[in-house]
């Protein structure tokens, strides 16, 4: 069995961050530091990587300026050392193309090219009790490419996994012709949109909003039907107030609150990320159908208050029944080419990788401390000695710690935190606490996380 001090699982933003912070502390823990990632690289999104679609936060919050504006991995490290720096700037634009900050991304991840270890998907972990009586982790990996499975032993394990792309159960009838919108650009380049294609996307939100722009930008494309449970389209609250929920400092204050001061919050701001659409996206896409519509035709159909009821498999593509919401008993049926779901991701992997530690939850979040430690249920057993194993959790904990938690905002903050309490070492476990039992096998059957 492999062992490392430390394990990084993931090498998205959050991972890639902590490095830079460790990198640039010269911190030891990356002497015995390995990042796990079933990806291929570190591109971000290449799915919806469009040419037009603009970044949501600023430039100021990529991996390390918020934390250190003179480090050497900030964004505009990147357009210096890639010669970009003077023509970005005459952009006037602190919004970077997702395009571009995807590349700056991958730019940091070569930094660090012989600390992760690509197409190696983390399955679980589980404790681990040596002879010694020390306790430690150990995490179960499955190469990617091969399907092999094999263990590492760690001390801590830092834990960052991506959301799971979600399609409801009743659209996933065609893998050829049902494509989540994470994905879109590999069906696009695949000539799905071609000539006379009739393209129906499901949802309310940015990505649905940059799909239907797009489709609207090929003039060869049909009819582009659009099919929501709520209006269409609303616009996305970005005013400089609300950017302040954002930071790491508000997510501070938002720990502190009551859980249903918490939940309050949440409800009351979900127009600010979620379900909505940017004001220059949504004058792209009116100002296309105006053209249209100053030509003769108009290819965009609107289903607002919309749900799709069933989806069945064509001999030459898909047919949509559709069913109106609440006081709106219409429904129809329609025959398309493909369906582009940019219905959200499921955020549960990661309750899956914990599921033989048994964490702590909160109104179904794994309950994290200010250094995003999870929280393990120990009861009275024999004596360990030695240093505790830890796992931390980022880019996770929405209801917890905030807005914040699933967004690029507060990224360089956050890494600070999590390499401090991995510079400083392991607590002693008390003689008292340990896990009541220690699992000396994994489940059998499919560990890969549902996706509903």
């Amino acid at each position: 069995m492999q062992r490392r001090k430390t394990l990084l699982v993931g090498s998205g933003p959050a991972n890639l961050a902590l490095l830079t912070c460790l990198k640039e502390r010269g911190s030891s823990v990356l002497d015995s530091l390995e990042v796990l990632e079933r990806r291929d690289s570190a591109e971000w999104h290449p799915g919806i990587a469009f040419a037009d679609s603009m970044l949501q936060v600023s430039l100021f919050k990529d991996l390390a300026f918020l934390r250190n504006p003179a480090s050497p991995f900030t964004f505009f490290s990147f357009l210096r050392d890639k010669e970009l720096l003077y023509h970005f700037i005459h952009t006037n634009n602190l919004y970077p193309s997702r395009k571009l900050f995807s590349d700056y991304l991958v730019w940091v991840s070569r930094f660090f090219a012989n600390k992760i270890s690509f197409g190696k998907e983390a399955v679980a972990v589980r404790f681990h009790e040596k002879p010694s009586g020390t306790q430690t982790l150990v995490v179960m990996t499955r190469d990617v490419s091969s399907g092999d499975v094999s263990e590492i032993e760690a001390d801590d394990v830092v834990v960052s996994l991506g959301h799971e792309p979600y399609i409801p159960e009743e659209l996933a009838v065609d893998s050829g012709r049902v494509v989540h919108s994470n994905f879109f650009l590999s069906h696009a380049n695949e000539g799905m949109i071609n000539a006379n294609a009739r393209v129906a996307v499901v949802g309310s939100g940015q990505s649905a909003g940059e799909i239907v722009r797009f489709l609207l930008q090929h003039r060869e494309v049909s009819e582009v039907i659009v099919v929501g449970r709520r209006h269409l389209f609303e616009q996305t609250d970005d005013n400089p107030f609300v950017n302040d929920f954002y930071t790491y400092p508000h997510s501070l204050k938002f720990a502190e609150l009551p859980l249903e001061d918490r939940k309050r919050f949440l409800s009351d701001t979900r127009n600010t990320n979620f379900s909505t659409v940017t004001k220059d996206v949504l004058k792209s896409i009116y100002d296309l159908r105006f053209e249209d519509q100053a030509c003769g035709r108009d290819r965009l159909r609107l289903f607002p208050y919309t749900e799709i009821t069933a989806a069945k498999r064509l001999e030459n593509g898909l047919r949509l029944d559709l069913r109106g919401i609440g006081g709106r008993p219409d429904s129809t049926t329609l025959e398309i080419e493909l369906l582009v779901c940019a219905t959200g991701f499921s955020n549960r992997r990661h309750l899956s990788f914990f599921q033989l530690l048994q964490p702590r939850m909160e109104d179904a979040d794994v309950v994290v401390d200010e250094s995003f430690e999870v929280g393990l249920d120990q009861t009275p057993g024999s004596c360990l000695t030695g240093p505790r194993p830890r796992v931390f959790l980022v880019n996770h904990s929405f209801g917890l710690r905030g807005p914040t938690e699933h967004t690029l905002g507060g990224l360089a903050e956050r890494a600070a935190v999590v390499a401090k309490a991995l510079q400083d070492g392991h607590v002693l476990q008390p003689a008292q606490g340990r896990p009541e039992t220690l699992p000396a096998a994994w489940p059998t059957g499919n560990s890969r996380v549902e996706t509903k």
